[in-house]
């Protein structure tokens, strides 16, 4: 029997234009019976959720996974969509595997979602480790004093901020994030309950800030618990630099041998994700400067 896969995102009304265009990218793609796309309400107005009523699509309010974080999160219901990360098996039991994408990304083709279901048939958490050759640095770090360096990577420099145990930060010295915009995972996988363990332990720390909980927890149980995980490739979670090829009409790798993106993560691209017009600069297969848009038919 097929297995049933589950597509998810959310947001609230401020990216449902967002949410629109990664779900229609969703369904040019044709995926067949076995997919279904369903969105976390963490704000949507009405006539928002209308639309993707109308369209089939299950609209689900997660709930906030605790007083605390209701209390934490200030009645920001946007933040409810981020902790929910950790929560699909539990909000979505019906379906055999689970994909999450952030609302600010878009599918180019479906080679992602092949990737990442050879990966979560082993009940492997798949997911993209941000260190490849589009990274600048492989590791962020600031200048102390001479040769002195203190080391300042994402996942470390929470763990250190929110006073963790030395054991926990040692294990993630130098580690690359593990970037939460796009993940995948089996439904009875058992990384769901040592993600909301974590989760709910950071949470109750008031020295990390709620957006980061998620990452951080994910970073600790497959770095310092070493869960089972596999890598995704860049192209499944691009987020630059960009290559247009005028021939494919496609966004591609910036470097050789240009494979088509598979899915366009818009992250940093705050005023492009409220504004269909804002353009980037980046080459084509020439390495001509050019400008264009990163949002979903504005190619």
């Amino acid at each position: 029997m097929p297995k049933k896969i589950n597509i998810v995102s959310g947001g609230d009304s401020n990216y449902f234009e967002l949410l629109k265009e990664l779900y229609l990218s969703y369904k040019k793609l044709n995926l067949g019976n076995n997919y279904v796309f369903s969105i976390l309400d963490g704000g949507l107005s009405d006539s928002d959720k209308q639309y993707f009523i109308a369209e089939g699509v299950k609209i689900t309010d997660p709930g906030w996974p605790s007083n605390t974080a209701k209390l934490r999160s200030r009645n920001k219901n946007f933040l409810k969509v981020e902790l929910a990360k950790a929560h699909l098996d539990s909000l979505f039991p019906d379906y055999d595997f689970l994909v999450w994408i952030d609302a600010d990304a878009w599918f180019q083709n479906d080679k992602a979602l092949k990737i990442m279901q050879t990966i979560i048939y082993k009940n492997k958490l798949a997911i993209f480790a941000q260190a490849s050759r589009t990274n600048t640095r492989d590791i962020n770090y600031k200048k102390f004093f001479g040769n002195l360096f203190l080391i300042k990577n994402i996942l470390y420099k929470h763990a250190s901020k929110g006073r963790l145990d030395k054991e926990i930060q040692n294990s993630l010295i130098a580690r690359p994030t593990l970037n939460a915009g796009v993940f995948a995972l089996s439904s009875g996988s058992l990384h769901w309950a040592r993600l909301r363990y974590w989760q709910e332990k950071l949470i109750r720390n008031y020295r990390l800030r709620i957006f980061s909980i998620t990452q951080l927890a994910l970073g600790i149980i497959i770095y310092h618990e070493k869960l089972s995980y596999e890598p995704l490739p860049v192209i499944c979670n691009y987020m630059g630099a960009f290559r247009w090829s005028n021939k494919e009409r496609v966004f591609t790798h910036i470097f050789a041998p240009y494979e088509p993106i598979s899915i366009i993560h818009m992250a940093g691209q705050d005023k492009m994700r409220f504004d269909k017009n804002d353009t980037i600069q980046l080459v084509n297969e020439e390495d001509q400067r050019i400008n264009k848009s990163l949002r979903y038919n504005n190619q």
